[in-house]
């Protein structure tokens, strides 16, 4: 495989071919660390479904979730750009997040996650 960059093109099919990275180790690497721990994925996925929710709120939403592992995960979400930490009120102190643009962005890749696993999941087989 070349390790030029390749843009999107049309096949002789007529469906889109795929695009090929410069360094697609890299490339997986900033995927795995935004959207590979546990919790990441389910509050992108609660915010696209919900809009803005309160820690609460989404903390239900979450079935086992410590307030610990949910506090660390919507921190790193919002380090890397993902999710909005808005102060609503101060007293007493209200927080909601909800989703930076870059963070919308990842609706159709959610979709197509969750279409793939009706499709292909294991169950799909066993019934």
């Amino acid at each position: 495989m070349s390790s030029e960059s390749r843009t999107l093109g049309w096949n002789q099919s007529g469906t889109v071919s795929r695009p090929y990275f410069t360094d697609v180790d890299a490339a997986f690497g900033v995927i795995h660390e935004l959207l590979g721990r546990k919790w990441h994925l389910r509050i992108v996925y609660h915010l696209l479904e919900d809009g803005p929710l309160g820690f609460s709120a989404l903390k239900d939403r979450l079935d086992g979730v410590s307030s610990k592992m949910l506090s660390e995960s919507l921190s790193s979400l919002e380090d890397d750009s993902l999710v909005d930490r808005n102060i609503v009120s101060d007293q007493p102190v209200r927080v909601e997040y909800s989703l930076t643009e870059r963070g919308a962005a990842l609706e159709r890749v959610v979709e197509e996650l969750l279409r793939w696993d009706a499709e292909h999941s294991p169950e799909v087989d066993d019934r």
